[in-house]
């Protein structure tokens, strides 16, 4: 199909738009888009990476973030977690055994991590990859359970907000997660599990899937994943190598299976 002969979103009417709603002299506290500041994640005294977060459930975050990226192993490496205001946003010291600050310090970010990237800033490629492997064979999940997630993402949907749902074996929310970055959401949900040791079988999110989001389900052994939009190639590959569900929801539209993970 050539570039012509697709079919092309009609420009809209410039009379429709009349003029500007004009809230440049508005207050900052008036206007309804998320909140985003720098979360800097420090293990004792090791700093390890600072991510671009909206900043509610931020032990959630902190402690999802260390899991994924392989720092922590589970949530009972955490002996305490202490959040501390910084001059522009929040620091969240988790207290670790020496062994895991030096693991820590070993695999730093060297840049920050930004609300729309939570793989940036990693120094070697083999930290995209670290944690992948085989899931175990499980039950694709129910077209309902699927129905009534989207409903629930349809529901619980801020301005601004990405959200991410951990659904239980039984088809309930059972952990939320809302953040400006897609990844941030998911690691908010797989971080509230482990505090509260739940055992996901489903997680969906409202965002379009990367790679990253395939690589934390599978870290955090979640047997499928379902997102609101495409997934990259890469993610679908990754997908189907680690026996990861992998289900492209159209938006609400149809449900499209693309990695199946019951084999």
């Amino acid at each position: 199909m050539t570039s012509s002969s697709r079919t092309q979103t009609p420009l809209p009417d410039p009379d429709s738009l009349a003029i500007f709603d004009d809230a440049s002299a508005c207050s900052l506290d008036t206007l309804p888009g998320p909140q985003e500041s720098p979360v800097s994640i420090v293990f004792n005294d090791t700093a390890y990476a600072t991510v671009l977060a909206t900043p509610d459930q931020l032990e959630a975050l902190a402690v999802g973030f260390a899991f994924s990226e392989g720092v922590i192993d589970r949530y009972a490496d955490v002996g305490a977690i202490e959040i501390e205001t910084s001059r522009h946003g929040f620091r969240v010291r988790l207290r670790v055994a020496d062994r895991i600050a030096r693991r820590a310090g070993s695999q730093a970010r060297a840049t920050l991590s930004t609300s729309g990237c939570g793989a940036c800033g990693v120094q070697e490629e083999s930290q995209l990859l670290f944690g992948l492997t085989r899931l175990p064979g499980t039950a694709l999940p129910e077209v309902d359970t699927l129905a009534s997630g989207l409903e629930s993402l349809r529901t619980e949907s801020a301005p601004g907000m990405h959200l991410a749902l951990g659904l239980s074996e039984a088809g309930t929310v059972a952990t939320v997660g809302r953040d400006i970055g897609r990844h941030n959401a998911l690691d908010k949900v797989i971080g509230a599990s482990l505090i509260a040791g739940t055992l996901l079988a489903l997680v969906m999110t409202s965002s379009r899937c990367s790679l990253e989001l395939v690589q934390k389900s599978v870290r955090a052994k979640i047997p499928a994943l379902a997102t609101l939009s495409y997934p990259s190639r890469l993610a679908v590959e990754v997908a189907r190598s680690c026996n990861l569900t992998l289900i492209n929801c159209h938006r609400g539209k149809r449900l499209e299976l693309l990695s199946r993970g019951d084999g």
